[in-house]
């Protein structure tokens, strides 16, 4: 299988070539060191022996270090892009290689082509169905919006039955929409979920072809920021019953980390460092991810520098805080459940998640 890797400027710029925005490249092979079998007398023959030896020991290491660390390209994946770009990554003792998924992870990580990426809650039930991945840490809160048009009387989530729903039917913006809804006694079923490719989205409210939209930034902000009077009626930035849930984590292949354990608590450590810094410096980690070519702005799509600020600014970017996860993982289940996602779900749920669930599909990294 062919890999799209993409290197950023800081190490193309290295190897002095030239990059021409996240171009597909092949990766940078380290060299190894292959030093004589046969043994030697004197002095020289014996210290050259030895710096061989070592030699092959450190190639080892590195290449037992080595990540291979995929991004999709969004705003919320800042601390990839900040861990790698600042060396906080290579500080923790990694061999990092970026990557740009374009296709599904399981195959990636089957075949060792992918080891660490942003998990989203979507992934939930396919990890409770054997996708080979844990979550060893957390990335932000926030990054799912919902939106709604002006003449189309949604102010929230109880004002969906009888409307048109852009929101695919098991994403994780649909489950919680119909969580609420069911808590709240009103019927999921009676919403008209359809799907639409993200950047359709914005004509299709125009159109009037549906009345709101649901899905992870940027996507809603765009629409908000171009077509007049549209109502932002759901979010994980700003809901309170929403806002102190994670809604991404850290994934790692289950048999990478198997490999070497090390490997995770190396990659936690550059995330936090990589969260300090985004939460001190929100407009420079912008610049930073649109010059190396992570997060295209001022395209077609109509996504502009000041749109990934705010969206920066209003993430709250944190790592290593096992309660936070703990917490926000019982409360994605539940939403899950209460969705009616959750088959054959047992009597004492709660148990069920942070036991069998969470022994399944966790393994923090941090200490």
């Amino acid at each position: 299988m062919s890999k799209d890797l993409t290197m950023t400027r800081r190490n193309l710029l290295r190897a002095g070539g030239a990059l021409a925005g996240t171009a597909a490249m092949a990766g940078v092979l380290a060299g190894c060191s292959n030093g004589s079998s046969s043994a030697s007398g004197s002095a020289s023959g014996s210290a050259s022996a030895e710096a061989s030896a070592s030699g092959s020991a450190s190639s080892s290491a590195a290449a037992n270090n080595k990540v291979i660390l995929g991004y999709w390209g969004g705003t919320c994946e800042m601390p990839i892009y900040v861990g790698y770009e600042n060396g906080f990554f290579e500080e923790a003792g990694l061999d990092v290689e970026v990557m740009k998924i374009t296709e599904d992870v399981a195959p990636l990580m089957a075949n060792g082509d992918l080891d660490c990426f942003e998990l989203t809650p979507d992934k939930f039930k396919p990890m409770e169905q054997g996708l080979e991945c844990v979550i060893i840490d957390s990335l932000h809160y926030g990054c799912q919006q919902g939106v709604a048009s002006a003449d189309s009387g949604i102010t929230s989530f109880k004002d969906l039955e009888g409307k048109k729903v852009a929101a695919t039917i098991g994403s994780i913006s649909q489950i919680v929409l119909a969580a609420q809804m069911k808590e709240a006694g009103l019927d999921p079923d009676k919403v008209d979920w359809m799907t639409y490719k993200n950047a359709q989205m914005q004509q299709a409210l125009e159109s009037g072809e549906i009345d709101a939209m649901a899905a992870y930034d940027p996507w809603p902000d765009i629409i908000l920021e171009n077509v007049p009077g549209s109502v932002r009626y759901y979010s994980w930035t700003y809901d309170d019953a929403l806002k102190n849930t994670l809604c991404c984590f850290v994934g790692m292949s289950t048999k990478r980390l198997k490999e070497n354990p090390e490997l995770g608590k190396m990659l936690s450590e550059g995330f936090k460092k990589s969260a300090d810094w985004i939460r001190a410096n929100p407009e420079e980690a912008c610049d930073l991810a649109i010059n190396a070519g992570y997060v295209p702005v001022n395209t077609d799509t109509g996504f502009t520098r000041d749109m990934m600020i705010q969206e920066v600014t209003d993430y709250r970017f944190i790592s290593g805080d096992k309660k936070v996860i703990d917490d926000s993982f019982m409360q994605i289940w539940k939403w899950i459940a209460a969705a009616g996602a959750m088959e054959d779900a047992p009597a004492d749920l709660d148990k069920y998640i942070m036991e069998d669930l969470y022994s399944k599909m966790v393994n923090l990294q941090f200490s």
